[in-house]
């Protein structure tokens, strides 16, 4: 009777999908976090559907969403439960320390694997934090065009991508500091600089690694099959550790789901509004500063500090002002 109580369990849990007929757990999508921000230079909405194509490649992924919501991040546990993050926003004018922390910790501190996309490294950049806890410091790109990326050296994570392959459209994002302990894996020469610029990384920040690349700005990128396969390696390389029957789920059983209940994106004549709003602002802030308070002696530091001290301001904090029409932009 014990036997037969133990083939019936067995047999009842195989028939309801908790092993396969090896007597091996059966495998599950790779459960990752995609954390990503309304979009206002990026079509962030367009980019989730393409950036979990590559991700999905070659392993089921489960993609849960989260836009926006600086308040939930700062104040749960977010990354709990998961195999994996990715990082897609741009907060480039974000100053929020607490909000920076919040995405730190669950990699450098509880070693939580993370892949960063594009304008993840030119975010928060007035907190010395961020570029340090991905390896790179990038603030500038140069002009929206066509280029070459070459793959470097041998890695794993280049596997099954061409040694060199053409971008139709993207940002070629310059190196301005790099970590001599990231592990360079894309490259790309620019013709404004005339030098060679890091487009991709790995790295052990903390106790959580990290694969970064700049690319991705247009959707030509995120479509394009080397980077695809880029995007797919990483999630094989990030979450090799959690067994073989992680690897093996059948393609097509990983889902999207949009955690953020009021996620929303801008259209056109919003993105428009803030973004003609946001450099004015800012701007007649700093130039402002820079007549009052700079010479010719002290002009180039000045400007820094005038830059530092008169923030533009975040994005969405334009949002209402624009939508009611208190704040406008010229007509196109």
């Amino acid at each position: 009777m014990k036997q037969l109580s133990l083939l019936s369990l067995a047999a009842l849990m195989m028939l309801s999908g908790c092993y396969t007929t090896n007597n091996k757990p059966a495998a599950k999508p790779v459960k990752a976090l995609y954390i990503t921000s309304a979009g206002w230079f990026h079509q962030y909405e367009e980019q989730i559907a393409l950036v979990h194509q590559g991700l999905s490649k070659d392993v089921a992924v489960s993609l849960d969403i989260i836009v926006g919501d600086v308040e939930r991040l700062k104040q749960t546990d977010f990354a709990a439960g998961y195999d994996l993050l990715i990082y897609n926003f741009c907060h480039a004018a974000q100053r929020d320390e607490e909000f920076v922390e919040s995405l730190i910790r669950p990699v450098y501190q509880d070693g939580k694997p993370l892949i960063a996309l594009h304008c993840t490294m030119h975010s928060f950049q007035f907190d010395k934090r961020w570029p340090v806890f991905l390896g790179l410091k990038t603030l500038r790109h140069e002009k929206q065009r066509s280029f070459e990326v070459t793959t470097v050296g041998e890695h794993e994570l280049l596997n099954n991508i061409a040694a060199s392959f053409s971008l139709a459209s993207d940002e070629l994002y310059l190196t301005i500091e790099k970590d001599e302990k990231i592990t360079p894996l894309l490259n790309a020469y620019g013709v404004e600089s005339k030098a060679v610029h890091t487009q991709g990384w790995l790295y052990q920040s903390g106790k959580g690694e990290v694969i970064a690349t700049t690319l991705g700005h247009h959707q030509n990128t995120l479509s394009d099959q080397n980077f695809q396969q880029f995007l797919a390696n990483s999630v094989t390389y990030l979450t090799k550790s959690q067994g073989e029957n992680r690897q093996v789920a059948a393609l097509g059983e990983g889902k999207i789901t949009v955690l953020s209940e009021n996620a929303k994106y801008p259209d056109s004549a919003l993105r428009q509004c803030v973004i003609h709003n946001m450099f004015s602002i800012g701007g007649e802030k700093v130039n402002a500063c820079i007549e009052m308070q700079c010479n010719d002696q002290n002009k180039e530091q000045c400007t820094k500090q005038c830059q530092e001290d008169n923030p533009w301001p975040v994005p969405e904090t334009l949002w209402d002002d624009c939508q009611s029409g208190k704040l406008t932009a010229p007509k196109q």
